[in-house]
């Protein structure tokens, strides 16, 4: 690694640190995907449920039921 100037001991170290942050981010982003995908699920359950009524909306039980979803863990 010339251009950056470093040593082979702080090459090998740099590169350990990227890795590790490259499995990080992946990792988070596999996580935060499967929260996605129960959202849809529940989502798509939540609308096979509903049996709508003339006063109140098709979807305010999936509101209801989604209400209790945390998006942001």
């Amino acid at each position: 690694m010339n251009e950056l100037d470093l040593s082979n001991t702080q090459a090998l170290i740099f590169t350990v640190i990227l890795i590790g942050l490259l499995i990080y981010l992946n990792h988070r982003d596999r996580k935060k995907s499967a929260q996605i995908e129960r959202e849809n699920k529940l989502a798509l359950q939540c609308s096979s449920d509903v049996t709508p009524s003339e006063n109140l909306s098709p979807d305010y039980g999936c509101y209801i039921q989604l209400a209790g979803v945390r998006p942001w863990r």
